[in-house]
């Protein structure tokens, strides 16, 4: 009698870590020229984007062709995030600059903001990462 009451609670149980499950996240890079990294910073907050070094996490990915890739990650949490890539040309592991701070290496933002005087803010960068909205684009900037 216990394994019959059993049974309907294990899949209850079943269900909800199955509805659980984090999507997977899309990003489709085009505009590569070349084969070096691309590295993609993922900001949740307004003060620390875009700098280099306050992000909230991030990742490195080898292209394995140039013009356009889909890159995929299913260990990205839901939510609200600004994105910024480049792609390390010369593998110093830094986005390099001019003298007036304007990136030498091919760059771009999430909803492909092109920036004009100077870098764009959260807001204009912001994506919602969820179950219905999992696929994004940017197109890099060179």
């Amino acid at each position: 009698m216990k394994s019959i009451l059993l049974l309907p609670l294990c899949f209850l149980l079943c269900m909800n870590i199955t509805h659980a499950q984090t999507p997977q996240f899309s990003l489709k890079v085009s505009n590569i020229k070349s084969l070096a990294t691309l590295r993609i910073a993922f900001y949740k907050k307004e003060n620390s984007f875009p700098d280099q070094n306050k992000f909230e996490f991030g990742k490195e990915v080898k292209p394995s062709k140039t013009g356009e890739v889909l890159l995929t990650w299913n260990d990205i949490p839901v939510g609200e995030y600004a994105l910024a890539i480049y792609q390390d040309s010369n593998g110093n592991k830094k986005l390099d600059t001019n003298l007036v701070g304007y990136p030498k290496e091919p760059f771009g933002f999430s909803q492909n903001i092109k920036p004009k005087f100077s870098a764009p803010n959260f807001a204009e960068c912001k994506i919602v990462f969820n179950n219905q909205n999992n696929t994004f684009f940017i197109k890099l900037i060179d």
